[in-house]
Protein backbone atom coordinates (compact mmCIF):
# COMPACT_ATOMS: atom_id res chain seq x y z
CA UNK A 1 0.00 0.00 0.00
CA UNK A 2 1.55 3.50 -1.04
CA UNK A 3 1.90 5.90 1.59
CA UNK A 4 -0.43 9.13 1.38
CA UNK A 5 0.42 12.38 2.83
CA UNK A 6 -2.49 13.56 5.20
CA UNK A 7 -3.10 17.47 5.55
CA UNK A 8 -5.35 18.72 8.27
CA UNK A 9 -8.86 20.30 6.78
CA UNK A 10 -11.24 22.83 8.93
CA UNK A 11 -14.24 20.71 10.50
CA UNK A 12 -16.78 22.31 8.56
CA UNK A 13 -15.57 20.75 5.23
CA UNK A 14 -16.61 17.21 6.20
CA UNK A 15 -20.02 18.60 5.91
CA UNK A 16 -21.88 21.16 2.84
CA UNK A 17 -25.11 23.13 3.52
CA UNK A 18 -28.12 21.00 3.63
CA UNK A 19 -26.31 17.96 4.59
CA UNK A 20 -27.75 15.05 6.76
CA UNK A 21 -24.67 13.88 8.78
CA UNK A 22 -25.75 10.29 10.73
CA UNK A 23 -23.26 9.21 13.61
CA UNK A 24 -22.80 5.49 14.18
CA UNK A 25 -20.83 3.16 15.86
CA UNK A 26 -19.45 3.12 19.75
CA UNK A 27 -17.08 5.02 21.78
CA UNK A 28 -17.49 8.57 21.20
CA UNK A 29 -20.73 9.56 19.08
CA UNK A 30 -22.24 11.89 21.51
CA UNK A 31 -19.16 14.23 21.38
CA UNK A 32 -18.29 14.12 17.83
CA UNK A 33 -22.01 15.15 17.06
CA UNK A 34 -21.70 18.12 19.40
CA UNK A 35 -17.95 19.10 18.73
CA UNK A 36 -18.65 19.28 14.94
CA UNK A 37 -22.33 21.02 15.22
CA UNK A 38 -20.41 23.40 17.50
CA UNK A 39 -18.16 24.08 14.61
CA UNK A 40 -20.51 24.72 12.12
CA UNK A 41 -22.54 26.95 14.04
CA UNK A 42 -19.50 28.62 14.54
CA UNK A 43 -18.92 29.45 10.97
CA UNK A 44 -22.21 30.90 10.90
CA UNK A 45 -24.43 27.33 9.95
CA UNK A 46 -28.04 26.90 11.35
CA UNK A 47 -27.22 23.53 12.70
CA UNK A 48 -29.79 21.16 14.25
CA UNK A 49 -28.87 17.68 16.36
CA UNK A 50 -30.79 14.74 18.08
CA UNK A 51 -30.77 11.12 17.29
CA UNK A 52 -33.11 8.25 15.95
CA UNK A 53 -33.17 6.29 18.41
CA UNK A 54 -34.19 6.95 22.15
CA UNK A 55 -32.03 9.76 23.91
CA UNK A 56 -30.79 9.89 27.54
CA UNK A 57 -30.95 13.22 28.92
CA UNK A 58 -27.48 12.79 31.17
CA UNK A 59 -25.59 12.77 27.52
CA UNK A 60 -27.51 15.51 26.53
CA UNK A 61 -25.25 17.36 28.76
CA UNK A 62 -23.32 19.18 26.35
CA UNK A 63 -26.42 20.36 24.23
CA UNK A 64 -26.01 24.30 24.07
CA UNK A 65 -30.07 23.91 24.21
CA UNK A 66 -32.78 20.61 24.30
CA UNK A 67 -36.08 21.60 22.88
CA UNK A 68 -39.60 19.59 22.74
CA UNK A 69 -41.63 19.78 19.86
CA UNK A 70 -43.89 17.54 18.38
CA UNK A 71 -43.04 17.52 14.75
CA UNK A 72 -46.45 19.37 13.46
CA UNK A 73 -44.83 22.71 14.93
CA UNK A 74 -41.48 22.28 13.87
CA UNK A 75 -42.27 24.72 10.74
CA UNK A 76 -43.67 27.37 13.35
CA UNK A 77 -41.04 26.86 16.29
CA UNK A 78 -37.53 26.08 14.94
CA UNK A 79 -36.82 28.48 12.21
CA UNK A 80 -37.06 31.10 15.23
CA UNK A 81 -35.49 28.93 18.07
CA UNK A 82 -32.07 28.81 14.91
CA UNK A 83 -32.34 32.48 14.51
CA UNK A 84 -31.87 33.15 17.90
CA UNK A 85 -29.52 30.15 19.41
CA UNK A 86 -28.26 28.64 15.58
CA UNK A 87 -27.54 25.59 17.35
CA UNK A 88 -30.17 23.20 18.95
CA UNK A 89 -30.84 19.58 19.85
CA UNK A 90 -34.73 18.60 19.06
CA UNK A 91 -36.45 15.94 20.92
CA UNK A 92 -39.89 14.97 20.11
CA UNK A 93 -41.50 13.75 23.51
CA UNK A 94 -41.46 11.54 26.54
CA UNK A 95 -39.64 8.08 26.29
CA UNK A 96 -41.37 6.89 29.14
CA UNK A 97 -39.59 8.26 31.83
CA UNK A 98 -37.66 11.01 33.60
CA UNK A 99 -34.50 10.44 31.68
CA UNK A 100 -35.44 9.19 28.43
CA UNK A 101 -36.56 11.54 25.18
CA UNK A 102 -37.82 10.37 22.18
CA UNK A 103 -35.77 11.79 19.24
CA UNK A 104 -36.62 11.82 15.98
CA UNK A 105 -37.49 8.74 13.67
CA UNK A 106 -34.75 8.30 10.79
CA UNK A 107 -38.04 8.54 7.95
CA UNK A 108 -38.68 12.46 9.51
CA UNK A 109 -34.80 13.59 9.45
CA UNK A 110 -35.14 15.36 6.16
CA UNK A 111 -38.49 16.49 6.64
CA UNK A 112 -37.01 18.17 10.25
CA UNK A 113 -34.24 19.52 8.06
CA UNK A 114 -36.60 21.34 5.40
CA UNK A 115 -39.03 22.51 8.30
CA UNK A 116 -36.83 24.39 10.56
CA UNK A 117 -34.95 25.78 7.38
CA UNK A 118 -31.52 24.36 8.72
CA UNK A 119 -28.17 24.38 6.88
CA UNK A 120 -27.43 21.01 8.70
CA UNK A 121 -29.19 18.23 10.55
CA UNK A 122 -26.38 16.13 12.74
CA UNK A 123 -27.95 12.42 13.74
CA UNK A 124 -26.60 10.08 16.28
CA UNK A 125 -28.04 7.23 14.58
CA UNK A 126 -27.25 4.55 16.70
CA UNK A 127 -26.80 3.35 20.34
CA UNK A 128 -24.09 1.62 22.04
CA UNK A 129 -24.96 1.77 25.99
CA UNK A 130 -21.34 3.92 26.20
CA UNK A 131 -18.96 0.97 25.14
CA UNK A 132 -15.97 1.16 23.35
CA UNK A 133 -16.53 -0.73 20.30
CA UNK A 134 -19.85 -2.24 18.54
CA UNK A 135 -21.74 -4.40 15.57
CA UNK A 136 -24.88 -3.52 14.45
CA UNK A 137 -27.76 -6.16 14.90
CA UNK A 138 -30.13 -7.01 12.55
CA UNK A 139 -32.37 -4.19 13.04
CA UNK A 140 -29.79 -1.42 13.63
CA UNK A 141 -28.67 1.44 13.08
CA UNK A 142 -32.05 3.94 12.29
CA UNK A 143 -30.51 5.56 9.08
CA UNK A 144 -31.63 8.02 7.66
CA UNK A 145 -31.81 7.05 3.85
CA UNK A 146 -30.99 11.10 3.00
CA UNK A 147 -28.01 11.02 5.02
CA UNK A 148 -24.75 12.91 2.87
CA UNK A 149 -21.97 11.77 5.41
CA UNK A 150 -21.66 9.34 7.46
CA UNK A 151 -19.17 9.04 10.60
CA UNK A 152 -18.53 5.74 11.59
CA UNK A 153 -16.58 5.84 15.11
CA UNK A 154 -14.94 2.96 17.26
CA UNK A 155 -12.28 3.84 20.30
CA UNK A 156 -9.03 2.92 20.49
CA UNK A 157 -9.33 2.18 24.17
CA UNK A 158 -11.21 -0.89 22.62
CA UNK A 159 -7.58 -2.37 21.64
CA UNK A 160 -6.09 -4.94 23.43
CA UNK A 161 -9.05 -5.73 25.46
CA UNK A 162 -11.49 -9.00 25.36
CA UNK A 163 -14.73 -9.49 23.01
CA UNK A 164 -17.32 -8.93 26.72
CA UNK A 165 -19.75 -7.14 27.30
CA UNK A 166 -18.01 -4.61 29.14
CA UNK A 167 -16.09 -2.88 26.65
CA UNK A 168 -18.21 -4.27 23.59
CA UNK A 169 -21.54 -3.42 22.61
CA UNK A 170 -23.24 -6.37 20.80
CA UNK A 171 -19.90 -8.91 21.45
CA UNK A 172 -21.75 -11.68 19.91
CA UNK A 173 -22.25 -9.46 16.57
CA UNK A 174 -18.60 -8.18 16.77
CA UNK A 175 -16.89 -11.71 16.76
CA UNK A 176 -19.19 -12.87 14.01
CA UNK A 177 -17.89 -9.77 12.17
CA UNK A 178 -14.12 -10.05 12.89
CA UNK A 179 -14.54 -13.97 12.37
CA UNK A 180 -12.95 -14.19 16.05
CA UNK A 181 -14.37 -15.56 19.38
CA UNK A 182 -16.08 -13.69 21.63
CA UNK A 183 -13.04 -14.46 24.23
CA UNK A 184 -10.70 -13.03 21.73
CA UNK A 185 -8.74 -9.57 21.89
CA UNK A 186 -9.16 -6.78 19.38
CA UNK A 187 -6.51 -5.56 17.80
CA UNK A 188 -5.85 -2.26 15.97
CA UNK A 189 -6.00 -4.57 12.69
CA UNK A 190 -9.68 -5.16 13.21
CA UNK A 191 -10.97 -1.68 13.24
CA UNK A 192 -11.43 -0.95 9.51
CA UNK A 193 -13.32 -3.92 9.28
CA UNK A 194 -15.95 -2.49 12.36
CA UNK A 195 -15.87 1.04 10.86
CA UNK A 196 -15.92 -0.01 6.86
CA UNK A 197 -17.13 -3.24 6.30
CA UNK A 198 -21.09 -3.43 4.63
CA UNK A 199 -22.17 -4.99 8.35
CA UNK A 200 -19.89 -2.85 10.08
CA UNK A 201 -20.17 0.60 10.32
CA UNK A 202 -21.46 1.43 6.43
CA UNK A 203 -24.64 -0.86 7.00
CA UNK A 204 -27.53 0.67 5.37
CA UNK A 205 -24.71 3.63 4.81
CA UNK A 206 -26.72 5.29 1.49
CA UNK A 207 -24.30 4.66 -1.60
CA UNK A 208 -23.59 8.11 -2.26
CA UNK A 209 -23.09 9.61 1.31
CA UNK A 210 -19.41 10.52 2.41
CA UNK A 211 -17.60 8.52 4.72
CA UNK A 212 -15.24 9.88 7.22
CA UNK A 213 -14.38 7.28 9.82
CA UNK A 214 -14.13 8.50 13.52
CA UNK A 215 -11.27 7.23 15.66
CA UNK A 216 -11.65 8.45 19.29
CA UNK A 217 -8.90 8.08 22.06
CA UNK A 218 -6.32 7.48 19.65
CA UNK A 219 -3.41 8.29 22.31
CA UNK A 220 -4.50 4.95 23.73
CA UNK A 221 -2.20 3.34 20.88
CA UNK A 222 1.13 4.08 19.57
CA UNK A 223 1.57 6.71 17.17
CA UNK A 224 2.95 4.69 14.52
CA UNK A 225 -0.15 2.02 14.89
CA UNK A 226 -2.58 5.05 14.63
CA UNK A 227 -0.58 6.11 11.46
CA UNK A 228 -1.19 2.63 9.57
CA UNK A 229 -4.36 2.60 10.59
CA UNK A 230 -5.23 6.24 8.82
CA UNK A 231 -3.57 4.80 6.08
CA UNK A 232 -5.64 1.65 5.71
CA UNK A 233 -8.82 4.14 6.04
CA UNK A 234 -8.18 6.60 3.38
CA UNK A 235 -7.26 3.56 1.33
CA UNK A 236 -10.68 2.47 1.11
CA UNK A 237 -12.56 4.27 -1.98
CA UNK A 238 -15.54 5.41 -0.45
CA UNK A 239 -13.55 7.24 2.69
CA UNK A 240 -12.91 11.23 2.02
CA UNK A 241 -11.19 11.74 4.96
CA UNK A 242 -10.50 10.79 9.00
CA UNK A 243 -11.79 12.44 12.07
CA UNK A 244 -9.48 11.83 15.14
CA UNK A 245 -9.95 12.45 18.59
CA UNK A 246 -7.62 12.30 21.87
CA UNK A 247 -8.46 11.42 25.83
CA UNK A 248 -9.25 15.53 26.38
CA UNK A 249 -11.70 15.83 23.19
CA UNK A 250 -9.07 17.41 20.97
CA UNK A 251 -10.17 16.77 17.13
CA UNK A 252 -8.87 16.99 14.37
CA UNK A 253 -9.92 16.30 10.75
CA UNK A 254 -7.52 14.47 8.18
CA UNK A 255 -7.95 14.51 4.18
CA UNK A 256 -5.85 12.73 1.60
Amino acid sequence: MSHRELRPVDLVSIAAPGDIVAIVGAGGKTSTMFVLSRALAAAGRRVLTTKSTIIYRPTMARSPGVVEIPAELWATELPGLLDERREVTVVTGSAGGPDRWQGVPASQVEELRDAAGADCVIVEADGARGRLLKAPAEHEPAMPESAGVVLPVVNLRAVGRAVESEHVHRPEWVARLLGIPESGVIGVEHLPKVLLDESGGLKRAPAKARVWPVLAGVDAVEPWEVEALLQRLVGHPRVGGVLTADRDGRYAALEG
